[in-house]
């Protein structure tokens, strides 16, 4: 009887242990997207912020 039980909570283990593995993967990947997603906002930006200055400075000589 005793045995029967520790053999069930085993496997109730077993299972709560492969729910939090997948769940676990699942947030590594939205972690992952969510870098890359940061990632490419920041080149954007710094393409863009590179961009401004340039034309902004080609201005100030030219109007001079």
């Amino acid at each position: 009887m005793l045995s029967k039980k520790v053999d069930t909570l085993s496997k109730a283990m077993e299972v709560e242990a492969k729910k939090m593995r997948r769940e676990v993967i699942v947030m590594e990947k939205e972690v992952a997207a969510m870098r890359v997603d940061k990632d490419q906002d920041r080149r954007t930006r710094r393409l863009s912020m590179s961009k401004e200055p340039v034309n902004s400075s080609s201005q100030r000589l030219s109007g001079r």
